[in-house]
């Protein structure tokens, strides 16, 4: 009986000790930079961001949780951006279009919460402590 018990015990904790170790080799950074702001024809903003993945692994996807200030400072709009399978070491560029706001009347961009960075099996990773920001637009981004 203590065989056994002793077994299940030694099995157990190679079935967590994958999970531990995935998680310890996470290393690198998620790039997000600003990079192009330009109205549009029908007076909105264009907005050109773009997202590289500096991890070790891919990211299936990544999403984006963005809220959008306007001149005075007030929150005006709240935005989601995905953006499909990230190889690592690869960027993808992503183009949206606030159809009614001028690029002007936008003060800050503020990331609120970033999603799916890693895959659910991975614990203990918090994705917005994984962000690498730039920006070189006039708007403020980041956190």
């Amino acid at each position: 009986m203590h065989f056994y018990f002793r077994a299940l015990v030694i099995g157990i904790a190679f079935l967590l000790l994958p999970v531990a170790v995935t998680a310890q080799e996470l290393t690198g950074k998620i790039g997000l930079e600003l990079n192009h702001v330009q109205p549009t024809q029908d007076g909105g903003c264009r907005l050109s961001v773009i997202a590289t993945n500096g991890l070790e692994r891919p990211m299936s996807k990544l999403g984006l949780e963005i809220v959008a200030f306007n001149s005075d400072g007030l929150v005006d709009q709240f935005l989601r951006l995905d953006f499909s399978r990230i190889s690592a070491g690869k960027t993808k560029v992503l183009q949206f279009d606030l159809a009614g706001k001028a690029c002007d009347s936008l003060s800050r961009l503020h990331i609120n919460d970033v999603l799916n960075c890693v895959p659910a099996s991975i614990k203990d990773v918090f994705c917005p402590d994984l962000l690498e920001l730039n920006n070189r637009t006039s708007i403020e981004f980041g956190d």
